[in-house]
């Protein structure tokens, strides 16, 4: 396939591959059936308006395979990703007869692909699981990596397992009916990789901003590349996000879950609110350069990142902060960006320091 990228993430046994290559769609079952062995059937999981954009080309792909498949089909959104939701989809997966030699696809953007990875690691007690993601957010960062997860009422993710994909299929040509501000959403998990991990990613969009927003080709497969060769280290070195390596890629989410969780905010202009504030804490604690703040802050304005942050009561923002799985023992732990490209820091921050960024941020 001209222009292939390929991203190995190595993990011994539940090692597999993320192929990143423009119409990758139109040659998934042929990906598949090379891929896993013994595969006759699969459960699709998308939305309708998923289904309706790309289930074309994904069916014929899998006919043309000769593997068997039945579309599931769940709400849009958010709505999508609940414990009720996850039952619904195991009782189909139970009337289609699935068994441990089938698979199930995730078709649609990060909060399908956490659904069905979910579903996946608990349905006869883990079956395969593949992702062709289909936004922006998904393609760079949580199409890859094994995190499987629900909402909870008290927050987001905190039903979950880890439950590696066995194969991904990325194809940048999905992202052209994307909505802009979907667009720019995935844009925001971009610019985290490379504040945390990769300088010249990150000049790379500082350079170029205008052919990023136009989703220039070339520019987008080098972002997607790079976003994903980083988090397949990071995932090799704590695949379970137990040793603090992969606590690196939560920059930002800490506040931002929390956002996300009381406003319904997109994950990705969330996230890149959380980066501001977070940010703005490490600079006030001496880690991170007025300089390199002001590098962060400019690149997140140029791609319409920054926008005046929601009214929320500082208070309520850290009760969903210290719920998340993020904080230990009542204490907040958060990881704080020391410069553009350079690994950062996960530390405890005090609760004063915390509440003062966030009053200034959300009370104006």
């Amino acid at each position: 396939m001209e222009g292939l990228r390929i991203v190995d993430v190595n993990l011994g046994e539940r090692s597999y591959r993320a192929y990143i290559s423009e119409g990758l769609i139109w040659r998934a079952g042929e990906l598949l059936a090379k891929s896993l062995t013994g595969l006759t059937r699969c459960a699709v999981i998308a939305s309708k308006p998923v289904q309706g954009l790309f289930g074309g080309p994904i069916a014929k792909s899998l006919e043309e395979a000769g593997i068997g498949f039945d579309f599931i089909l769940v709400p849009d959104g958010e709505r999508a990703k609940t414990w009720e939701e996850a039952g619904r989809i195991l009782g189909l997966l139970v009337d289609l007869s699935l068994d441990r030699g089938s698979a199930v696809i995730a078709l649609g953007g990060g909060t399908i692909g956490d659904l069905s990875a979910f579903v996946s690691s608990i349905y006869l007690r883990g079956v395969r699981h593949v992702q062709v993601p289909t936004t922006l957010l998904s393609q760079v960062d949580s199409c890859i990596g094994g995190k499987a997860a629900v909402n909870h009422p008290k927050g987001k993710n905190l039903i979950g397992a880890f439950h590696q994909p066995s194969l991904t299929l990325v194809d940048p040509t999905l992202l052209e009916t994307l909505p802009g501000e979907e667009f720019k959403s995935g844009l925001g998990e971009a610019v985290k990789y490379g504040v945390v991990a990769d300088g010249v990613l990150f000049k790379a969009m500082e350079a170029s901003p205008r052919d990023l927003l136009e989703r220039r080709r070339p520019l987008l497969m080098e972002v997607i590349y790079r976003c994903l060769s980083i988090k397949a280290r990071i995932v090799e070195l704590d695949e379970r996000d137990t040793k603090g390596h992969r606590a690196i890629l939560n920059y930002g989410h800490t506040v931002g879950h929390a956002v996300e969780h009381l406003t319904g905010m997109r994950h990705g202009e969330a996230v890149a609110l959380g980066m501001e504030v977070e940010a703005g804490i490490s600079r006030r604690m001496g880690i991170m350069s007025m300089e390199d703040e002001e590098r962060l802050l400019r690149l997140l304005d140029v791609l319409g990142l920054r926008r005046p942050p929601p009214r929320l009561d500082p208070m309520a923002l850290m009760e969903v902060m210290r719920r998340d799985k993020k904080a230990e023992g009542g204490s907040l732990r958060m990881v704080l960006p020391t410069g553009i490209g350079s690994p950062p820091s996960l530390m405890k921050v005090p609760g004063g320091e915390v509440i003062q960024q966030l009053e200034a941020h959300f009370h104006g």
